[in-house]
C-alpha cells in the first residue's frame, strides 16, 4: 500500500515463506477471491465518516503489518512524508519490528531515510505511539495529530497535522482475501505545520497533507502484484479553487483472480466531495528499465469515477503526469528489517518502488461544473512479481 515502503516490502517476503509461488490450494479460503470493502456495500454507499476508534492501532497477534504515514506538500511546493510501521511475522518467539521511514524533497534536498526503533509504547486507548526515536500522538479531541522524530544529525521533525475534511473508509473498511484482510482509513485534506530538520537545514512544511493508516492483516506477500500510490494538490489560479485527489490501488496476485481494488477521494475547496472506488490507472507510455526490469510509466493517466456525496451527481478526475521527478528506485529488499531479512530465503524478483514527485494537471468534473488545476503530485508504482 499500498503506498508505503514497508507494506510493499512486507508483502514480498512472505514471513518466512519458503516457496515463491504459493498454490491457491495453499492459501485458506483463495477459491472465494477478493471481497473488496467497496463490494461490500450496499446500494452504492461507499462513504463511512471515520470515528476516533477507526484511528486505533490493532497490533494484531498473527501476522500483520500496521502504518501511520503523513504525506505533506507545503506552501513552497516541497514534499516530505513521515511513516511509523509495525510488523508482526505470526512466529512464536520472532520479535516484532518497528520502522521509521521518512523523505524530504524539494529546494535542492532529496533525502530518504529508514531507521529501526525500539521501545515501541502504545497508549492507553492505543490512539498514540512512541519509540525510541519517534512519536505520534492525537488530541483529545481527535482532530490532530503531532508527530515528532528525533534522530540527529541527519533528521529531526516536528510536525501537526490537523483534519480540514472529513475523514473516511470505504464502507467497513476492510478488503477480505479467504482468512485474511486489508484495511485502509484515510484523512484526505490536512492543514500541516512545523518543521522537517534535514541535515541540519530546516525546512518550513506548513502547508497541506494526507493521513493514511493502513493494516495488512494476513500473510502480506499474498496481497498484491502491484501497487499505485497518487497524492495530488492543485489549484485554479483564476477561479482560486483548490483540490485534493488522493488514490490507493492494487492488482492482486494470480491466485486471487489478478483482481484490482482501489478507492479515493476528492476534496474541492476544503469539503470532501466524492469517495470513488471505479477508478484507474493508465500507463499510456513505459520505458524498460535495464536496472530493475521493469517497465515503469513515461506518462500516466490516474482517474478517478463516482458519484458526489451531496446530490448524486457523477463525478471524474483525470490527472496526467509525466513522470519526471524521480526520488528514488526504492530496492525493497536493501530497507527490510534485520528480523524479516534474516528469515527470508527466495524471491519471486527484485521488487521496487518508483517514486516521483511531479507537476501536473488534472481536469475535474462533479455534474456539467469542469475545473482544471496544476500543482504537485507525490506518486508511486510498486513493482512486487
Amino acid at each position: 500500500m499500498w503506498s508505503s515502503l514497508s507494506n510493499a516490502a512486507s508483502s514480498i517476503t512472505g514471513y518466512g515463506a519458503q516457496t515463491p509461488s504459493p498454490k491457491p490450494g495453499d492459501i485458506p479460503n483463495a477459491g472465494e477471491g477478493v471481497k473488496s470493502a467497496a463490494s461490500l456495500c450496499k446500494d452504492g454507499q461507499y462513504y463511512s465518516e471515520l470515528t476516533t476508534k477507526d484511528l486505533e492501532w490493532t497490533i494484531a497477534a498473527t501476522a500483520s503489518t500496521e502504518t501511520q504515514t503523513f504525506y505533506c506538500i507545503n506552501d513552497e511546493g516541497h514534499f516530505g512524508h513521515v511513516q511509523l510501521i509495525h510488523s508482526n511475522l505470526g512466529i512464536w518467539g520472532a520479535p516484532a519490528s518497528v520502522q521509521m521511514t521518512a523523505r524530504f524533497c524539494g529546494d535542492g534536498v532529496n533525502k530518504f531515510f529508514s531507521t529501526n526503533l525500539t521501545n515501541f509504547v502504545l497508549s492507553a486507548d492505543k490512539l498514540s505511539a512512541s519509540t525510541n526515536l519517534m512519536s505520534i500522538k492525537l488530541s483529545p479531541d481527535g482532530n490532530k495529530f503531532t508527530v515528532n522524530v528525533t534522530n540527529p544529525p541527519d533528521l529531526i521533525v516536528s510536525l501537526t497535522f490537523e483534519r480540514t475534511a472529513k475523514g473516511y473508509k470505504v464502507g467497513e473498511g476492510k478488503s477480505f482475501f479467504g482468512d485474511g484482510y486489508v484495511s485502509h482509513k484515510f484523512w484526505p485534506a490536512g492543514k500541516v505545520s512545523g518543521m522537517m530538520i534535514v541535515d541540519g537545514k530546516a525546512h518550513d512544511m506548513a502547508g497541506e497533507g494526507t493521513f493514511v493508516h493502513a493494516i495488512q492483516g494476513m500473510r502480506p506477500h499474498l496481497v498484491a502484484s502491484k501497487w499505485s500510490y497518487v497524492d495530488f494538490s492543485g489549484d485554479n489560479a483564476e477561479t482560486a479553487n483548490k483540490a485534493k485527489l488522493s488514490l490507493i490501488q492494487f492488482t492482486t496476485p494470480e491466485y486471487y483472480g489478478s483482481a484490482t481494488v482501489t478507492q479515493g477521494s476528492l476534496v474541492f475547496d476544503g469539503k470532501l466531495i466524492s469517495v470513488a472506488v471505479e477508478n484507474k490507472t493508465d500507463f499510456v507510455t513505459t520505458e524498460f528499465d535495464e536496472e530493475t526490469g521493469y517497465n515503469p510509466p513515461t506518462e500516466v493517466n490516474y482517474i478517478w469515477e463516482g458519484k458526489t456525496l451531496e446530490g448524486g451527481k457523477n463525478f471524474k478526475a483525470v490527472l496526467n503526469v509525466k513522470p519526471k521527478g524521480l526520488c528514488q528506485k526504492v530496492d525493497l529488499l536493501a530497507e527490510i528489517p534485520w528480523a524479516l531479512r534474516k528469515i527470508v530465503s527466495t524471491f519471486v524478483a527484485k521488487p521496487i518502488i518508483y517514486q516521483w514527485y511531479d507537476e501536473a494537471t488534472a481536469v475535474v468534473t462533479m455534474g456539467e461544473e469542469e475545473h482544471k488545476l496544476t500543482g504537485h503530485v507525490y506518486h508511486e508504482a510498486t513493482f512486487v512479481m
